[in-house]
């Protein structure tokens, strides 16, 4: 048995005290009980007329009444309280009330107040507050501290409506309905397909706060969902929740793999070799492929004609493939596959053809061993057809071979106009008043310009005399020079003729 004691002592004129613990804690199970207790000690002259019970309400800060004690007897305005709990009341001889709760539930956890009205012998009159808290756990949890901690349960409800024959378009409907726990309940339904390794979430409800009698939080959820046929072999599931649910226990409910019916689709034929022009004697095989559930049958066409097994054609693989010899150029024409399933009453269907050319044998077969591609093209074979198409990369090559070869020539004949720009031997014409002078070089010799006779008999390495120019104060227009004989053991040197000088 657990007992409440609510106390407040006031001072001066007010002189009732009262004596209580500030908490008590409880366990939800069979024979837990709630048991408070509120006395009171007053002086003489006073007078207490009566006891009152209250609890907070939980969505909104006011006090609900549960019961008032008068001396001997006591009120009930809680119905609820009144058919689970027995009270006793105060009188001069026993002064303290009691409300002994025998069935606990969810609801009860809270702050209580127990306030005593009484009046002074001199006329005044006072009421006096004071609370207490109530903590309820779950006898499973374990934990350090007491508050209201209620583990999220595995949803007792999760439904499919409809939950047969269903097919890809189709609208359903999930429900889930679960014991969320405390604080902060919530459902979640989603689902999982076998290529995502991650749940996708379809929907969740609103959070739930809601203390019922043995702690149940009820959330629930109801979504419409549009089937596909990619929800083939997929879970659905719902989960509760709240915030103090580890990650990984939560209690799910789940509904799969699910059987999604749907038509035939993504239908598609595969060459084997994979080229489109044969010739008489080649092998050919087709295989066709196409999604559908239930699995689709498969029926071959040649020309829009169905075509059976036999001598010629053999099928394998329930049908999905086909082979066959070509033996005539008429094999030429449109080859088609068309699969089918049906379900709900219902049939579906799809098809599709691909062209074959079947070549006399005796025709030659064009390889790029005997046909010739110019120099900037590549041969390449298609359906046996071999085709000269243009190589981008020869392209590349032959630009870069011919910009290396202008620079190249570029660079050549700037080299050579700067050589001659500065040459390394006295090389010049002079051009004076239309007399031609050149001067070649420096050896014995004798050079003739114009009739006029330059005569050079001897350089020696005895005497050197050097002129270092000619300028125009020795010579002018119309004069000439003449030097007859340069004698032994002298040697004249004309290191440079200016340019500017005339003569």
């Amino acid at each position: 048995m657990i007992v409440v004691f609510f106390c407040v002592v006031f001072k001066g004129i007010i002189a009732l005290s009262v004596n209580s613990p500030r908490e008590i804690k409880v366990s939800l199970g069979s024979g837990s009980t709630i048991v408070l207790n509120c006395s009171f000690e007053k002086e003489t002259g006073e007078h207490v007329n009566r006891i009152t019970l209250t609890k907070k309400q939980e969505t909104e800060d006011k006090y609900k009444t549960i019961i008032e004690y008068y001396p001997s007897s006591a009120l009930y305005l809680d119905p609820d309280m009144k058919n689970r709990s027995n009270s006793i009341s105060f009188d001069d001889s026993s002064p303290s009330v009691i409300l002994n709760i025998s069935e606990v539930q969810c609801k009860d956890d809270g702050q209580y107040q127990c306030i005593v009205s009484y009046r002074h012998f001199n006329g005044f009159a006072a009421d006096i507050k004071t609370e207490t808290t109530v903590y309820i756990q779950e006898k499973s949890y374990s934990a350090t501290f007491w508050s209201l901690k209620v583990t999220a349960e595995i949803p007792v409800d999760f439904s499919l409506q409809p939950n047969i024959n269903l097919q890809a378009n189709n609208t359903v409907k999930f429900t889930c309905m679960a014991n969320a726990g405390h604080p902060e309940g919530k459902v979640i339904i989603w689902k999982q397909t076998s290529i995502a390794d991650a749940r996708e979430k379809l929907g969740e409800s609103p959070l739930v706060d809601e203390k019922t009698e043995n702690c149940i939080t009820n959330a629930q959820l109801t979504i419409s969902y549009n089937i596909s046929k990619y929800d083939d072999g997929a879970f659905f599931g719902c989960t509760a929740q709240n915030k103090f649910t580890p990650e990984d226990s939560v209690p799910s409910r789940i509904i799969g793999p699910l059987n999604i019916f749907y038509g035939p689709s993504n239908l598609s034929i595969e060459i084997s070799p994979q080229i489109h022009s044969f010739y008489v004697g080649d092998r050919i095989r087709l295989t066709c492929s196409s999604e559908g559930n239930p699995r689709p049958t498969f029926q071959w066409t040649f020309n829009f004609t169905k075509i059976a097994e036999g001598e010629k054609y053999y099928l394998s693989d329930q049908d999905t493939t086909l082979e066959f010899n070509t033996d005539n150029i008429t094999d030429t024409g449109y080859y088609g596959c068309f699969a089918s399933n049906s379900f709900n009453g219902n049939l579906y269907n799809s098809n599709d053809t691909i062209k074959l050319i079947v070549q006399d044998s005796s025709t030659v077969r064009i390889s790029c061993v005997n046909i010739k591609c110019s120099s900037i093209e590549k041969c390449t074979t298609k359906d046996n057809i071999a085709i000269c198409s243009v190589d981008k990369w020869k392209i590349v090559a032959f630009l870069f071979i011919s910009c290396s070869l202008v620079l190249g020539t570029t660079t050549a004949i700037l080299w050579r106009y700067l050589k001659l720009r500065n040459p390394m031997t006295i090389l010049d014409e002079i051009i004076r008043g239309g007399e031609d002078r050149s001067y070649e070089t420096l050896s014995s010799g004798t050079t003739a310009r114009n009739v006029e006779e330059r005569n050079y008999e001897s350089l020696s390495n005895v005497i050197t005399d050097t002129y270092s120019s000619i300028d125009d104060r020795a010579l002018r227009d119309g004069e000439g020079l003449h030097y007859e004989y340069l004698g032994t053991g002298e040697t004249h040197t004309y290191s440079s003729i200016q340019p500017t000088v005339s003569l």
